[in-house]
């Protein structure tokens, strides 16, 4: 039985069409619903983005070093969902603790809020360096 679609925001270097069926091409169809931003804000980790924003971690709370920051992605919808998360994160190393997969609004291009998965990272940031985006291709 399918289950129903799921939507992921991506906003590192999962918004590289190429690699993102590379990752989870045979699990499951995906398509670009719209371009959008979330609350948080990115860091420099080296290979990859690594995004903050508000989450509960055992009892403690990590913010964003300001309310207003954005980070820009993509909306996805994922016909397949939960081979392609399962997928996904053995890829973000959600198991080893290097990020979590969380809900989180996304404010579309259109103006439209929508909610979907999100990969936010769990370790410390301090001495990395911010970043409003993260250039791939």
């Amino acid at each position: 039985m399918a289950s129903r679609p799921a939507r992921l925001f991506v906003y590192g270097t999962l918004q590289d069409g190429g690699r993102l069926d590379a990752l989870i091409g045979n699990a499951t169809r995906w398509r670009v619903l719209a371009r959008g931003t979330t609350a948080g804000a990115l860091y420099d980790v080296g290979r990859y983005p690594a995004m903050i924003r508000v989450v509960t971690e055992q009892g403690a709370r990590r913010r964003s070093p300001r309310a207003a920051d954005r980070v820009p992605g993509l909306v996805i919808e994922l016909a397949e969902p939960a081979a392609a998360l399962r997928m996904l994160d053995k890829y973000e190393g959600v198991d080893d603790g290097v990020y979590a997969r969380r809900r989180c609004r996304v404010l579309t291009a259109e103006g439209v809020t929508t909610t979907a998965w999100v990969y936010v990272y769990t370790r410390p940031v301090t001495g990395l360096r911010r970043i409003a985006a993260w250039p791939y291709g």
